[in-house]
């Protein structure tokens, strides 16, 4: 039996060690039951992809709770699923998956990024909205921010979709003169929430027992649709984890 973890950009550059975790990259549909079919007893969802495949179905892990897989969302991917998925079993981890559980924060590109391939170690190319509102908070606290300087900037960075939210982009033009300070500021203190959320996810499933716990209260509603789907997911084959 195996504890997973689905990370990618979220630890970029992060010296971590999970230990007694397997590590495996971003997931898309059908990962989550493909990690189930392989034994996991708990599985930690930090980040997902979304645009050029189909994205973690809530289905999946409705499936996973209901085989008494302990299912644990952050920072990303992770805590949208989480914030939907609470309700039946599967825990918010960090700020941001509480901020979204919390109706807080409804926005999905939030946390949306671009990023590298694995082959480039899933490196963020974009800024993503919860580490621009962290770092501007973060400034305002050291007093390196004038008056309005974070909300302009906030507001800026809301208008550019979450694709082209480049540190380049990010200082509005009212703000020119403070370009170059502004994002020295921004480089010099930059909060990295995802980061931090995605560690807190690490920490927690390190400390979960190696064994599954009991089947979830409710009961699965097996569609024909998903019948389907889960018979073309078994014989496509799953991974057997060292």
């Amino acid at each position: 039996m195996v504890k997973v973890i689905f990370v990618g950009p979220s630890l970029a550059g992060t010296d971590y060690a999970p230990g007694n975790i397997d590590i495996r990259p971003p997931a898309a549909h059908g990962d989550m039951v493909r990690a189930v079919l392989d034994g996991a007893t708990a599985v930690g969802l930090v980040d997902g992809l979304f645009d050029a495949v189909a994205a973690v179905w809530h289905k999946e892990i409705l499936f996973a709770l209901a085989r008494g897989v302990t299912v644990l969302g952050a920072a990303s991917m992770g805590a949208l699923r989480a914030a939907e998925c609470a309700r039946f079993g599967m825990q918010p981890v960090g700020a941001i998956a509480r901020s979204y559980l919390s109706g807080a924060r409804d926005d999905d590109a939030d946390v949306g990024l671009v990023h590298a391939p694995a082959e480039l170690g899933w490196l963020p190319l974009t800024e993503p909205i919860v580490d621009i509102e962290a770092t501007l908070a973060h400034l305002g606290r050291l007093d390196l921010l004038r008056p309005g300087e974070a909300s302009a900037v906030l507001s800026h960075a809301r208008s550019i979709h979450f694709s082209e939210r480049s540190l380049e982009h990010l200082v509005p033009a009212a703000l020119a003169e403070r370009r170059e300070a502004l994002l020295d500021a921004y480089e010099s203190h930059c909060v990295r929430q995802k980061r931090r959320d995605a560690l807190e996810l690490v920490a927690q499933l390190a400390q979960l027992p190696d064994s599954r716990g009991q089947e979830a209260s409710f009961v699965l509603a097996e569609s024909p649709m998903w019948r389907r789907r889960l018979g073309q997911i078994q014989a496509e084959g799953y991974i057997t984890a060292a």
